[in-house]
């Protein structure tokens, strides 16, 4: 018999190591049946709830149950309807006379087209800028040993996209019916089957290098092909429709379809295809700081541990926090926030630096860090170039005053705040290093003063939050101030046989919602072609 347990709470304090591996006995203890466990358990959800000053653990779950155990446990079976409702449909790519498209870049969008394409037989051949993540991985190593950036291959370009190097969060706002395929094929890469029933899901680096290759892998089992260290800089077209693409080295490769997911970046890729008149427009973008703290902070605020350690059923704890003016003024939230990670400098250009924060699965480190964004309108900066030179000012601004090494100026919050000089504590958890800087100069006062506000804000909620914060750097790869208008039929660009999304295309934010943007592409692509 199958029976569904919904709301099943365990006290995180008394839950042991891994009560994921005893769930099944300890739902059948609390009916009063002992000494017994089910044929089988399977976790449909698993979330934390700290609210009240408790900490649980709320699972629901399908039991698979012989008749004696469920009718001694007063079970109800699971009904036909409630089964369809936590079964996932299934998946499948539309067939199609397609044969071998062309799609540029492998992060998130890109990879998962070129899965979908793959899997319905078109035998898709993708390029990349970048290099192969096992190449990419030693690289980025080097970045942090020697200070000389690859621009070709660094912890922004390369297989697998700026997620390969971030926390790897898997949860979304996007309601799409794929998701359920994009986290099972992430863990038959190689992701953690955790993340297929956490609420808040993450990979981590050390799985998100293993899962990049992993897709590849797989992509090339069902007939598609892999170039890397190829730099598509526009596309060829001729009667109004893309007929192809051009290399830094002068190649034309002609494809029947093309799809672009550039990444941010691929800065110079997605403003060189918007200025051959593919029809684009600005929108909304934000840029931000990162903020680190000691992760034990953030534990005992979370979770309420009043001095305690945390419980080895918890993973380090994590925080969203938002704020916005009764006034209506710049509101900020908290993102891409790394428990137990570290502050990395995720760029891609020479003379430059960036901020992103990155953690591998443990997030087992010392230290927090989460970036603080606001959103800039495109009218307060006029065109789409001037809006990337404001980007390389600051960015450049930034590696200057990091001291021309790539480490990062830091300043601690409450010096912030004071418009001062001031850094207690060099401690931190970014391998490039962190000195004493001038943050609050280098923020643009529009994000400064929602900064300000901000801080002030999520200190009264998370008491220490200004005390014992450091902030560092600037993030300026968070979203993309351009957007590439699609038919709302097809999802084609203007150009016809141009497909471009992801983030770099301002058509996502964040790893699912691109992945499940790619998908979305690869089924235009694929209806859209002759039989």
């Amino acid at each position: 018999m199958q029976v569904i347990v919904s709301n099943f709470k365990i006290d995180a304090f008394r839950a042991g190591r891994e009560p994921d591996r005893e769930l099944g006995r300890l739902i059948l203890a609390s009916h009063g049946v002992r000494r017994a466990a089910p044929a089988d358990c399977r976790i449909i959800s698993k979330s934390v709830d700290s609210r009240g000053g408790r900490v649980d653990l709320v699972y629901s779950a399908l039991l698979e149950l012989d008749d004696a155990t469920a009718q001694a446990g007063r079970f109800a079976p699971a009904t036909a309807e409630e089964i369809a409702r936590i079964t996932p449909p299934e998946y499948l790519p539309p067939d199609s006379g397609l044969v071998n498209p062309i799609v540029v870049g492998t992060g998130p969008c890109g990879i998962f087209a070129a899965l979908a394409l793959a899997l319905a037989g078109a035998k898709p051949v993708v390029l990349d800028r970048g290099r192969a993540v096992e190449r990419r991985a030693a690289d980025c190593e080097d970045f942090i040993r020697t200070r000389e950036l690859d621009p070709e291959s660094n912890l922004l370009i390369g297989e697998g996209g700026a997620g390969t190097f971030s926390d790897g969060k898997l949860y979304t706002g996007t309601r799409d019916g794929r998701a359920a395929f994009i986290l099972s094929e992430f863990v038959r890469a190689g992701a953690p089957a955790e993340i297929r029933y956490l609420k808040r899901p993450h990979i981590g680096t050390d799985f998100l290098k293993k899962a990049a290759a992993g897709l590849r892998r797989r992509i090339i089992e069902l007939g598609g092909e892999f170039r890397f260290g190829v730099e598509v800089t526009g596309v060829t077209a001729s009667g109004g429709r893309c007929t192809g693409v051009v290399t830094a080295s002068g190649e034309r490769l002609e494809a029947p379809a093309v799809l672009i997911a550039p990444g941010l970046g691929g800065r110079d890729l997605a403003d060189a295809i918007a200025a051959s008149g593919v029809q684009s427009e600005l929108k909304p973008f934000q840029i931000g700081c990162r903020i680190e703290h000691p992760q034990g902070l953030i534990d005992d605020r979370q979770y309420h541990l009043h001095g305690l350690d945390r419980p080895a059923a918890l993973e380090a704890a994590e925080y969203h926090l938002s704020a916005r003016p009764e006034n209506g003024g710049r509101g900020v939230s908290s993102f891409c926030m790394c428990p137990g990670g570290e502050v990395v400098n995720a760029t891609a250009w020479r003379g430059h630096s960036v901020t992103n924060g990155m953690s591998d699965h443990a997030r087992a480190g010392a230290f927090a860090n989460g970036c603080l964004i606001a959103t800039l309108r495109p009218e307060e900066y006029g065109t789409l170039a001037e809006v990337r030179a404001m980007l390389d000012k600051l960015e450049r601004q930034v590696f200057e005053q990091g001291g021309r090494d790539y480490s990062f100026p830091a300043q601690d919050a409450e010096a912030f705040l004071a418009g001062r000089r001031g850094l207690r504590d060099k401690r931190t958890a970014c391998r490039w290093g962190i000195s004493h800087g001038r943050v609050d100069e280098l923020t643009p006062p529009p994000l400064r003063e929602a900064l300000s506000f901000a801080l002030r804000r999520f200190d009264r909620v998370m008491p220490g939050f200004v005390k014992y914060g450091k902030i560092i750097g600037l993030e300026s790869c968070v979203s993309s101030p351009l957007r590439f208008v699609r038919d709302e039929t097809t999802l084609a660009s203007s150009l016809g046989g141009l497909w471009l999304g992801g983030e770099g295309a301002g058509a996502a934010g964040g790893i699912m919602s691109a992945a499940a943007d790619g998908l979305r592409l690869a089924d235009a692509m694929l209806g859209a072609s002759p039989k």
